[in-house]
C-alpha cells in the first residue's frame, strides 16, 4: 500500500467535519484518506511527502445530474425548426442529437465530457444517458472511460417509448445487464434510467417493473415534472401527478434518482421523503429552458443535490449561477438557498448513500478524491468567510486527485491524451451536427 503524505496547504472542507485548516496536512493511503490534521504534519513513515506550497486544497467535486452525451453539442447548428416551447426543444435539438448517436461519437462524448469535468475538479459523476442507434454497450463504454479517467461514475440509459418498442426494450436490456454486472463495483454506480413519464405508456412502466422484480437495491433515474406537460399528460391518464404515476407503478423507493420536480405538489414532496428518495436540481438548465425554479421547500425538505443537466462541467458555477439565479426571481428580504450546501453538503451524502462508502469530504475513511487550487486571493480569508471566496474566487484547480492518484497535475493530465481526445471530438462533432441536419 502506498503512503503519501500532503503538507503544507490551505484545507477547505464545507459541511466537513473540521471545515477550515489555514495550514495542514493530509495523510492518503492507497485511495483513501487516513488522517488530515493542522500545523505541521508527525512524522510519518511514508512513501512520499509532498510539499503542496500553500495551495488551497478542496474535496474532488460531486455533479449529481449531467448528460454527457451532449458534450458535443456545443457550437452546433440551429434547429431546422425554431421550438416554440419545452417539448418542442426535445423533439427538435436533444431527440434529433440522440438518435445521431453512434458508438464513435458517444465515445468522443464521454471522453471529453469526463475530461471537462475533471479538469474542473468534478471527480464523482452521476450520468443519464441516451443514444438509441447505440444502445448495447453504451454504458458499459462509459464505465472503462470512467475508470480510465479515475473517476466515480453513476450510469443509466433514458428507456423511453418515443423511438418504439425496438428501441425501448434495448435501453432496458442495457440498463439491467449493466446493473447485474456492476452493481458491486465500488466506483461504479449503475441506476435503472428512464427518460420521463410523458414519454413512458402504462404498458411499458409495468414491463418496466415486471423486470427489475428479482434484482436487488435497484433504483430509478428519471426527469420528473421539468415542465408543466409531464404533470399534465399524467393528470390525463387518471394520476394526481407524476410522481403519482410512478408510485402507482411502483417505482419510487430509497435508491430512486428524481431529476428537476419543478412542478410536483408539496404532497408529491412528502411522499418523495417518505421513500427517502433523490432529489436533484439543476438551476441553470432550468433557467435556459424557462421551465421554472424549483421551490425553497422541496429542496429544503428532500435535501436536494446539484445537478447541471449537461449545462456544463463547472460545478463551482453551477453553484454561482444557481445563487445569482434564485436572487433575481426574489424580493428583498426573502429567503434563498445556500447552494454550497447543495454542493458540499447534499451532494456528498448523496454520493456516499448511493455508492455505500463515505465520497466528498476530506476527513479520514473518505475516497482520496482532492482538487487543489493554486489561489492567492485578493482580500481576507478565514474560517467565516471562505464560502464567498469558493463562489466568486476560485477558478480551475492546478492539481486534481482521485484514489489517490495524480490526474492533473500543473494544469497538466498524467495520463489523458487531451490534444488527442479534443481533435478526435472536433472532427466526431461535425460528423454528428451533419447527420442531425438529415433527421
Amino acid at each position: 500500500m502506498k503512503t503519501t503524505l500532503f503538507c503544507n496547504s490551505r484545507i477547505i472542507d464545507p459541511f466537513g467535519e473540521t471545515e477550515y485548516i489555514e495550514n495542514g496536512w493530509i495523510l492518503i493511503e492507497d485511495d483513501t484518506i487516513k488522517g488530515i490534521g493542522q500545523g505541521k504534519a508527525p512524522e510519518f513513515s511514508v512513501d512520499e511527502k509532498i510539499d503542496l506550497d500553500s495551495k488551497t486544497v478542496l474535496p474532488g467535486i460531486i455533479n449529481c445530474h449531467t448528460h454527457l452525451y451532449s458534450a458535443l453539442a456545443m457550437g452546433m447548428p440551429p434547429p431546422k425548426n425554431t421550438p416554440q416551447n419545452f417539448v418542442q426543444k426535445l423533439q427538435e435539438i436533444w431527440w434529433k442529437l440522440d438518435l445521431a448517436l453512434d458508438r464513435e461519437s458517444a465515445k468522443a462524448s464521454f471522453e471529453a465530457g469526463l475530461m471537462e469535468c475533471l479538469k474542473n475538479g468534478v471527480t464523482t459523476v452521476f450520468d443519464h444517458h441516451s443514444s438509441p442507434n447505440f444502445a448495447e454497450g453504451s454504458l458499459e463504454l462509459l464505465v472503462d472511460t470512467a475508470n480510465r479517467f479515475g473517476q466515480n461514475i453513476s450510469v443509466a440509459f433514458e428507456t423511453t417509448d418515443r423511438n418504439g418498442e425496438e428501441f425501448f426494450k434495448s435501453g432496458l436490456i442495457e440498463n439491467i445487464a449493466v446493473f447485474k454486472k456492476f452493481q458491486s463495483n465500488k466506483y461504479v454506480h449503475p441506476l435503472i434510467g428512464l427518460h420521463a413519464s410523458f414519454t413512458l405508456s402504462e404498458k411499458s412502466l409495468k414491463y418496466i417493473h415486471d423486470q427489475l422484480k428479482g434484482l436487488k437495491n435497484w433504483g430509478i433515474h428519471i426527469h420528473v415534472a421539468e415542465d408543466q406537460a409531464d404533470e399534465k399528460d399524467a393528470r390525463s391518464k387518471g394520476y394526481k401527478s407524476v410522481i403519482d404515476r410512478l408510485n402507482k407503478f411502483n417505482l419510487i423507493n430509497e435508491h430512486s434518482f428524481i431529476i428537476h420536480g419543478i412542478h410536483s405538489s408539496n404532497s408529491d414532496i412528502e411522499l418523495l421523503k417518505n421513500a427517502n428518495a433523490t432529489l436533484i436540481h439543476n438551476p441553470t438548465s432550468n433557467a435556459n429552458n424557462r421551465v421554472g425554479m424549483l421551490p425553497n421547500l422541496h429542496i429544503s425538505t428532500l435535501h436536494s443535490g446539484l445537478g447541471t443537466d449537461g449545462m456544463r462541467a463547472n460545478m463551482l458555477e453551477e453553484a454561482q449561477y444557481g445563487t445569482l439565479i434564485r436572487s433575481s426571481h426574489l424580493k428583498d428580504g426573502e429567503p434563498t438557498i445556500d447552494y454550497l450546501e447543495l454542493l458540499f453538503k447534499n451532494n456528498p451524502q448523496i454520493a456516499s448513500k448511493h455508492f455505500a462508502r463515505p465520497i466528498g469530504h476530506l476527513s479520514a475513511g473518505n475516497q482520496a478524491d482532492l482538487a487543489i487550487f493554486d489561489y492567492t486571493p485578493r482580500t481576507s480569508i478565514n474560517k467565516n468567510n471562505f464560502g464567498g471566496h469558493i463562489l466568486f474566487g476560485l477558478a480551475e484547480p492546478v492539481d486534481v486527485i482521485t484514489r489517490g492518484k495524480y490526474r492533473i497535475k500543473d494544469r497538466k493530465f498524467m495520463t489523458i491524451p487531451e490534444a488527442e481526445i479534443k481533435q478526435n471530438a472536433r472532427k466526431q462533432s461535425v460528423e454528428l451536427w451533419n447527420k442531425i441536419q438529415k433527421i
